[in-house]
């Protein structure tokens, strides 16, 4: 084995052993006291293998990156790399969603309660919504986020909030 190698294994296993950590100590918190509300910790998610429209374009975006994405990765310049791994990050996430069809895979799944764009109501007063942000994050606040907004940084919300404001 060469040495490359050796450290991409390297580098998965302590990525694995991470994933890992997070799960069993989120199971563990889960199992103890309930607090983190949610079935698969550290995910918002549940195990429900399926087929449907959308499998037929994962498979084949899978495929095509396995079997072409190390040898682009070796001779293409970085910008015309960054393109391709980008239009096939989109492939595979639309391919994922539509598994499951537009309403639930896309549009539904935008609206949900975990979903930012149920937050965008709450931001009438930019200022005002970002100095009391981190007051909804705990799940028992008064009017918490859901998942997705408490989960990460204002940014990503404000993101959707202004994308609705220019009528997005």
């Amino acid at each position: 084995m060469n040495r490359d190698l050796l450290r991409d294994l390297y580098a998965a296993l302590c990525a694995a052993l991470l994933v890992l950590t997070a799960v069993l100590v989120g199971r563990a918190i889960q199992h103890r006291d309930g607090s983190l509300r949610v079935d698969w910790p550290p995910l918002l998610a549940s195990w429900d293998p399926h087929v449907g429209p959308g499998t037929p374009a994962a498979v084949l975006v899978a495929a095509g990156v396995v079997a072409y994405g190390p040898s682009l990765a070796a001779r293409l310049a970085w910008r015309p790399l960054l393109l391709a791994v980008w239009g096939a990050g989109m492939a595979w996430t639309w391919s994922l969603a539509l598994v499951d069809g537009w309403q639930r895979g896309v549009a539904g799944q935008l609206t949900s309660r975990n979903e930012y764009l149920r937050a965008v109501g709450s931001f009438h007063d930019i200022p005002a919504a970002l100095r009391d942000f981190t007051g909804h994050i705990l799940i028992d606040a008064p009017d918490n986020w859901g998942a997705h907004v408490a989960g990460h940084p204002p940014g990503a919300t404000l993101t959707f909030v202004l994308l609705d404001r220019i009528g997005l």
